[in-house]
């Protein structure tokens, strides 16, 4: 085992990752894990002082390092970004490390103070929902790693909501998820936020979204009307972001007690 992971073991489990979820995201065993801990918990007691270890440690590398400065950007265009949103980006990019560094990450990097204030509203009963994709890499038993997407619909007022993974985020998948939410939730909202999805908005016109006119018709044979968030603005959907950062929190916790 090479420096760089033995540093990025210490670093997770001070940053308050489980040994067993340090194991899994760096593929090494869990005795491993344990046994680098209680090394370096020895070598502090031997008289190493923060003073002595902080230079060494600000040194090493992390999974992070290579895409800090796409993080940055990501930050810098979108302050109110997710954790949960950074996660799916990075990912995309070839980032294989955990939620829980790439959070603590985000604390040091987030600009402070640049975010304008957002009042809070709420909407009354049936008057909106909010509907999004979420994407996930998840290891199956006979398939391997493979990468799945949550579409979820939230209604506004009661928080009520519909979550299914699905293998697609096409039209077809799209619409047949929409009848289902309908069906489980006993009605359909008013209207509905959306980011803006190819499948809901085709382009924008002098800063007007122009809707996809066969989503269009999908939404007026159910009679609500569609409504396509403001581009970089991701607090206008704060409800299912918020939803799909609580999955992201239990999926994680989860998987420490799979193995």
């Amino acid at each position: 085992m090479n420096e760089e992971v033995r540093h990025e073991i210490v670093r997770r489990w001070r940053s308050g990752q489980s040994m067993r979820g340090i194991a899994k995201d760096l593929n090494v065993a869990r005795k491993t894990v344990q046994r680098t801990l209680e090394q370096n918990r020895q070598q502090r007691e031997e008289g190493m002082t923060p003073r002595e270890l902080s230079p060494r440690t600000e040194k090493r590398s992390s999974l992070l390092d290579d895409y800090e400065d796409a993080l940055r950007d990501l930050l810098n265009r979108y302050a109110d970004i997710s954790v949960t949103r950074l996660l799916q980006e990075l990912r995309g990019q070839g980032y294989r490390g955990g939620y829980t560094i790439l959070r603590q990450r985000v604390k040091e990097l987030r600009p402070r103070g640049s975010t304008a204030f957002v009042e809070r509203f709420e909407t009354a009963r049936g008057l909106q929902a909010q509907m999004d994709y979420a994407t996930y890499e998840i290891d199956f038993t006979h398939e391997g790693r493979r990468r799945v997407n949550l579409f979820g619909y939230i209604l506004g007022y009661s928080r009520r909501q519909y979550l299914r993974f699905v293998e697609s985020q096409d039209m077809e998948t799209t619409l047949r998820e929409h009848v289902r939410a309908f069906e489980h939730l006993g009605g359909v909202a008013a209207t509905c936020l959306y980011d803006n999805m190819k499948v809901v908005v085709a382009r924008y016109e002098d800063g007007e979204p122009i809707y996809n006119t066969r989503f269009l018709a999908f939404a007026t044979h159910y009679g609500y009307r569609p409504v396509a968030c403001r581009p970089r603005h991701p607090q206008t959907k704060g409800k299912i972001e918020r939803q799909f950062d609580y999955v992201e929190k239990i999926c994680s916790t989860a998987a420490r007690f799979v193995r």
